[in-house]
């Protein structure tokens, strides 16, 4: 080890020993909630903390977090692999949005049958376009699949063509809830909205015991806590 990763190791023990926050810590985000929501609530956490580096990386794939180097990776659904740890942050539902102008030019759509009428805005999950959309009608699940003509991979972008009028869009209630308050989004089909699913930070067992890793967990459930409090699904 050469004198300088000494002297780096030595200075990151001493912090933790003192429960200082400092050092790096390494997030993916979904490309949504987090250009939206989480970007700006680290930069809070890293006014209180000036020796604190975040690096952040979004996308909505799931992330290898050894390959990648990642410490910390927030993703919504249920995850398969079991050498990674989990702390739920909120259950929240899928929900269809789109613009007050969008349905003022092409109507509200009044069953699940009628989307194939609308322009619908379609997620590209992994490579594969993510059409087979589920619900929930009178407590038993529904699915169906839909086709569209605007495909991305990044959610944000989808949410961003919700608000400028370009169709319908299945989005996780957190990452529209702020929109469907404040009138920019309005909810279709509200009652027949997709059963929760969880909000997840997932990360690797030996990156726990940190204190940088546990403040920053710590830290986002309270900021998600009081979101989900302040939006709640009308």
């Amino acid at each position: 080890m050469s004198a300088v990763s000494f002297c780096f190791c030595a200075s990151a023990n001493l912090a933790e020993h003192r429960g200082e926050l400092k050092g790096e810590v390494r997030l993916a985000l979904p490309s949504d909630i987090g250009r939206s929501q989480i970007r700006a609530w680290l930069d809070e956490l890293m006014d209180t903390a000036p020796e604190l580096t975040v690096q952040l990386y979004f996308g909505d794939h799931m992330t290898d977090l050894i390959d990648q180097n990642i410490h910390l990776a927030l993703r919504y659904g249920q995850l398969d692999d079991s050498n990674l740890k989990r702390r739920q942050l909120a259950m929240t539902p899928r929900v269809l949005v789109a613009s007050p102008a969008y349905l003022a030019q092409h109507g509200t759509p009044s069953t699940l049958n009628e989307l194939s009428q609308h322009a619908v805005l379609i997620l590209n999950r992994g490579g594969e376009p993510w059409q087979k959309w589920k619900f929930s009608h009178n407590g038993a699940p529904v699915e169906i699949e839909v086709r569209g003509k605007r495909f991305c991979n990044d959610g944000a972008v989808i949410r961003d063509w919700a608000l400028s009028g370009r169709g319908i869009a299945y989005k996780s209630w957190l990452d529209v809830a702020q929109d469907v308050t404040e009138g920019r989004l309005h909810l279709v089909l509200a009652d027949k909205i997709a059963p929760p699913i969880p909000l997840q930070l997932v990360y690797l067992q030996t990156d726990y015991p940190s204190h940088k890793i546990r403040r920053t967990i710590e830290f986002l459930v309270e900021k998600l806590s009081q979101f989900s409090q302040n939006y709640p699904l009308p």
